[in-house]
């Protein structure tokens, strides 16, 4: 076995992959918070680059302790994800503040995945936010330019912290729905996108929308395409349209939203622009 190991490591892309259901044949859990006492236990854990269970596949290249339970959480079974949340935070593995949403973990987009090539050849894939995302999305926000974070959030946030992210990555998709865009690399989490729509209720016809694009991937496509697939995924689940506060100097953003073919109206208030847009 380390032979096979180290032959997938040394190799030109190659990685290690681990495989296993998300429960065993007797409907246990294959994914537990520990198997320090279990027996015959696989004892090349760290030369693992990938785990992939029914339920996605996480990379564990390069990730803290935390990241990588919260990655090994996300692929577990959605019915064993709270007791390893609960258990992760007793054995302090999570911060003891750290959010989850047990009907998120049913109602996971796994579906949507798709890639796409913009200009310069810069192709990007694209899936559904997870919990896991949460030190990846952190990042993005620290790459963002002081004006871009403006534009965001209509003032200069300097900090990014644990208790604000993890609120904007456990989404509840009975209300939401977040797609993020990531280089097209093998091994990379690198988040370069990140688009969603919001709403209050399920009776609320209209959803909130935000964009946010590294800059090293503006000017190419990439927020258009967002915007384009969020449209599709939001008329499947029958809204009528967007809404978005935009601030009236951000031009770029303003762009995006005209290209769309959207019947808009706008109402000014201050320097920012309140738009509601119909399909």
């Amino acid at each position: 076995m380390v032979d096979f190991f180290n032959g997938a490591l040394t190799s030109k892309g190659g990685r290690a992959i681990f495989a296993l259901t998300s429960r065993n044949r007797e409907g246990k859990p294959n994914i537990l918070i520990s198997v320090r006492k279990r027996p015959n236990q696989f004892s090349l854990w760290e030369s693992v680059t990938t785990v992939v269970t029914e339920y996605g596949s996480v990379n564990m290249k390069g990730r803290s302790v935390r990241e990588r339970a919260q990655s090994l959480i996300d692929i577990a079974h959605p019915d064993d994800r709270a007791g390893l949340v609960a258990e992760a935070k007793r054995r302090k593995i999570l911060y003891p503040d750290q959010i989850f949403l047990s009907e998120s973990a049913h109602l996971y987009p796994a579906e949507i995945g798709f890639q796409q090539t913009f200009r310069e050849n810069i192709e990007v894939r694209f899936r559904a936010l997870k919990p896991s995302d949460e030190e990846n999305m952190r990042q993005l926000f620290y790459r963002l330019s002081d004006k871009s974070v403006e534009y965001r959030y209509f003032y200069p946030i300097k900090t990014m912290f644990h208790s604000d992210i993890q609120e904007y990555v456990n989404v509840d998709y009975r209300h939401s729905l977040s797609l993020i865009g990531l280089p097209d690399a093998p091994d990379c989490d690198r988040i370069v996108a990140e688009a969603r729509f919001d709403r209050l209720s399920l009776q609320d016809p209209y959803a909130e929308l935000s964009i946010m694009v590294d800059e090293a991937y503006q000017h190419v496509g990439v927020g258009t395409y967002l915007c384009r697939m969020l449209s599709r995924f939001a008329q499947e689940r029958h809204l009528k349209g967007f809404t978005a506060d935009v601030l009236t100097e951000n031009t770029k953003m303003h762009h995006v939203l005209k290209k769309m073919g959207w019947n808009m109206k706008t109402q000014r208030v201050g320097g920012v622009n309140r738009l509601t847009m119909d399909f």
